[in-house]
């Protein structure tokens, strides 16, 4: 059933932050989900993260009719359909399969979508750091390391892991990657840069 907190919600667009938010949580753990309408983000976590999904749940409040809450080992909360929702799902989805809109990431990923790409995805790993980007193709992965380079001066390389490909942001660019994302990183989260 509509509800009248959903249909404002509906009419709301999402402002800059909010945008750079989702863009970065698509890259990582975020999900879309389909609804009898359209279209609505998801955010699931483990109960030992549940304040991670607190801090996720902040820049999304205003689109959300029920604060999160668990569901066996997991905690999570969703958002109402939303246009915007169904707009993020033909640019970051082909079929069921997530995908790289490398112009859609020119354009909204920043230092915090970075920063939410890296607590989702990310791990020290000496003094460079990982992205668990194994969903992606090798080529997706390539054209990230383009991205990187190319928006944040970053140098990432693709490495094999099994049957898959991860990033990995070189050591030389831990300096430049902590600029970035330490203004938006959970103190929790610390241990992903080594900080």
């Amino acid at each position: 059933m509509d509800t009248h907190f959903a249909r404002r919600a509906r009419q709301r667009p999402l402002d800059q932050l909010q945008h750079e938010f989702v863009a970065g949580s698509l890259l990582g753990d975020g999900t879309l989900l389909r609804t009898t309408a359209g279209w609505c983000f998801r955010v699931h976590h483990g109960l030992s993260q549940q304040w991670y999904v607190e801090h996720k749940y902040r820049f999304l409040e205003a689109y959300v009719q029920s604060p999160p809450r668990r569901s066996g080992k997991a905690y999570y909360f969703r958002t109402v359909t939303h246009p915007e929702f169904s707009t993020y799902r033909e640019q970051f989805y082909r079929s069921n399969e997530k995908i790289v809109p490398v112009e859609l990431l020119r354009e909204r990923l920043t230092g915090l979508g970075l920063a939410i790409w890296l607590m989702d995805d990310g791990s020290a790993d000496g003094r460079a750091v990982r992205l668990n980007t194994q969903s992606f193709s090798h080529e997706e992965n390539l054209t990230l390391t383009t991205l990187l380079w190319e928006k944040f001066g970053l140098e990432a390389r693709v490495n094999r892991d099994k049957e898959g490909f991860r990033l990995r942001i070189a050591a030389g660019s831990r300096g430049r990657l902590i600029d970035l994302v330490e203004p938006h990183l959970c103190p929790q989260m610390a241990y992903k840069l080594s900080l």
